[in-house]
């Protein structure tokens, strides 16, 4: 299948490994220094916890062409997923997906069907995988060839359109999982990924010097954040996942992961390098939910904002972290 891949950073460039290595024709939009890094010594990739190196060779574009394409993945930052929502409307694909975080979902999809000529079903996804771009390759972290959450915005993915995904990721060992709510399950993401974000910055995105009360208030807060979700009407995705904040097997789970986290440089590398060197979008992503909160303004969220209040301002986190 022919698909285009928007976006060549870290889960960018693994989900093109993934379409690659099941004998897709992959075409990745790429600028400058990294785009010419690709088209002359490939796609390298070190998958850090299988110890293995890769290398692709997908065509290099600077910017969308006019050829057809069965599938496109749009993989950007939150806010700059909405710079190119007029490219994505012009491209010549069925499908569109646009993968990452996104507070935004109704109003980008939105704007892609009023810009675009023809008909697309546009899509949300997620991917599971985290690392570093350094030196002209990626160093990736993630389980078999990384997970990627996919779904509409509100409802189940048509049959056929389903059956395009599926041979697109035939013999792929990238996990694949449909969700009936991508819009319920990326505010869910949010509730969970924004107060693990403000104890990155409150410990100078070195996790290892949070305490133990300090973890526990980060489970607290996302209780907080969960609650209110809940209590404006939107229904937990994944299913069930709210009993990961409630005494039982599956919060020691969290609590390890939490652990880990804080803990060991694997964890480091998923975690404080993204807020470290993402903190723009870390910024937008805390004013998207507050815009959420502004719908029920007097719901309690003590926990949250006493552990939001522990970070330095958004200005200070700027200058302390800007490229």
């Amino acid at each position: 299948m022919r698909i285009l891949i928007f976006g060549a950073g870290v889960i960018g460039g693994q989900l093109c490994h993934a379409l690659c290595a099941c004998g897709n024709d992959v075409t990745v939009i790429a600028r400058g220094a990294w785009a010419e890094t690709l088209r002359n010594e490939g796609l390298r990739i070190h998958h850090y916890i299988q110890r293995k190196d890769t290398v692709d060779h997908p065509r290099v574009l600077e910017a969308p062409d006019n050829e057809r394409y069965d599938i496109v993945f749009a993989v950007m930052q939150y806010r700059q997923m909405e710079k190119i929502l007029s490219d994505l409307a012009q491209i010549n694909s069925p499908i569109v997906v646009l993968t990452g975080n996104n507070l935004s979902v109704a109003e980008m999809e939105q704007k892609i069907h009023k810009e675009s000529s023809s008909h697309k079903t546009v899509l949300f996804g997620f991917g599971s995988t985290a690392g570093t771009r350094e030196n002209g390759k990626l160093t990736t972290v993630h389980t078999g060839d990384g997970r990627l959450t996919i779904g509409k915005a509100h409802e189940e993915i048509p049959g056929t359109v389903k059956a395009v995904l599926q041979q697109a990721f035939s013999g792929s060992k990238l996990s694949v999982v449909y969700c009936d709510n991508m819009d319920a399950w990326l505010k869910y993401h949010a509730a969970f990924i924004l107060p693990v974000v403000y104890l990155c910055y409150k410990t100078g995105c070195d996790l290892k010097k949070s305490t133990r009360a300090e973890r526990k208030l980060l489970l607290d807060a996302v209780r907080d954040a969960y609650h209110l979700l809940m209590a404006l009407g939107y229904p937990v995705r994944p299913v069930g996942d709210e009993k990961s904040l409630e005494p039982g097997l599956m919060n020691m789970m969290v609590k390890l992961v939490i652990y880990g986290m804080s803990k060991t440089w694997l964890g480091a590398l998923c975690t404080t390098e993204h807020c470290r060197h993402a903190p723009g979008e870390m910024e937008d992503l805390d004013e998207a939910f507050q815009s959420i909160r502004d719908r029920k303004p007097d719901y309690p969220m003590p926990d949250f904002d006493r552990l939001r209040a522990m970070m330095p301002s958004w200005d200070q986190i700027r200058q302390t972290y800007k490229k």
